[in-house]
């Protein structure tokens, strides 16, 4: 995969599973912190999500909070990416391979959207002080993930530690965790 061709054909497929995958782990994140399904934002992350995941949700039904068809779909979707990208290398990749790869990369998404969600809400609390229906999302989103952390360390002096704590967590789950998959999934190829 060379030519220039070949790698803005590799960049755009890269770009869609991207995107989709994206929107389909947020889609599971509103869901799993109990976002406002009223907010337009989420209603429209629903409706564009729901053609997607309407056929997963029979065979993975949710949960409580906990939208495994969302899940699914992001799965199925990094797998035939990650097939797709044999193909086109002209390299065979061994199931376990693809199961380790695709789950490292979803894992990674939900990780990163956590990481960012969390730097946003904190920009957000500098500037924005009042009630904002399409910002309110982000605290909606981020206040169940920052709840442990506050509890071990309460806010001081007005001043919230919690989401550096939080970060650390993240970003050392990344590392660790995913990085450990990694590793494992290097070997297979």
């Amino acid at each position: 995969m060379g030519s220039p061709v070949d790698q803005a054909g590799l960049f755009l497929l890269q770009f869609i599973a991207g995107l989709v995958i994206f929107v389909l782990v947020l889609r599971f994140l509103i869901r799993a912190t109990h976002t406002d399904w009223r907010n337009p934002i989420v209603m429209f992350i629903a409706k564009v999500t729901n053609p997607v995941c309407k056929p997963f949700a029979m065979i993975l039904p949710s949960q409580g909070r906990w939208d495994l068809a969302a899940l699914g779909a992001a799965f199925t979707i990094q797998i035939i990416f990650v097939l797709l990208i044999g193909w086109l290398s002209a390299r065979d990749f061994s199931l376990m391979f693809i199961f380790l790869s695709s789950l490292t990369e979803i894992i990674n998404v939900l990780l990163d959207m956590l990481f960012w969600l969390i730097i946003i809400q904190i920009i957000l609390s500098w500037i924005d002080q009042g009630r904002n229906p399409n910002l309110d999302i982000f605290r909606q989103l981020t206040a169940p993930i920052l709840a442990p952390f506050q509890r071990l360390i309460p806010p001081m002096g007005g001043f919230d530690l919690s989401p550096i704590i939080a970060i650390l967590v993240i970003k050392l789950a990344q590392i660790l965790i995913v990085g450990s998959i990694v590793q494992l999934a290097q070997t297979m190829v």
